[in-house]
């Protein structure tokens, strides 16, 4: 492959993939958009140096997961971030330039206060990868993230059971 062919193809792969990069960095923002706009390009330039590792023995998206997840996480050390989780959908919102709601700053807050191995976990599971791709990619069996996720399900739940005892 030559390196035209090479970058047209990386570049390709942003395209398809760039939701999911900006969910995974808007995980580790504290909502300013430059701030995102920041994180975004440094994923996009990890992405780029460690293209060629891939070697296709995982799905993509979980790759990209990774490398991603990695790049915030070297980041938000570096950078002293206040690490806060959005649920998937604000992340879209955040994207989109859109306007956060009560119910999306009590979800966020929810999520934010999960354990950072849950946190990984949940927003994994929200943006549609399977127990068994998040195992592959956190270091755990296929049961375990399912019995994580369950639990920490039923935490949330209890968490915004609250928010809606408190609303009606």
């Amino acid at each position: 492959m030559t390196h035209q062919e090479k970058q047209k193809a990386f570049v390709a792969m942003i395209k398809q993939h760039e939701r999911l990069i900006l969910k995974v960095c808007a995980m580790y923002t504290n909502s300013c958009r430059s701030e995102l706009r920041d994180l975004y390009q440094d994923a996009v330039c990890a992405l780029w140096m460690s293209y060629d590792s891939f070697k296709g023995e995982s799905k993509l998206s979980t790759w990209i997961y990774s490398v991603t997840r990695y790049t915030m996480l070297n980041a938000s050390r570096q950078r002293k971030l206040e690490t806060k989780a959005i649920s998937n959908s604000e992340a879209d919102t955040i994207a989109a330039e859109g306007s956060d709601s009560d119910v999306l700053d009590e979800l966020r807050q929810a999520v934010a206060s999960l354990r950072s191995d849950e946190r990984d976990m949940f927003v994994m599971w929200i943006m549609g990868f399977n127990p068994g791709e998040i195992g592959a990619t956190l270091g755990m069996s296929y049961g375990t993230v399912a019995t994580r996720i369950t639990r920490i399900k039923i935490k949330l739940r209890r968490l915004l059971k609250d928010y809606k005892e408190v609303v009606r």
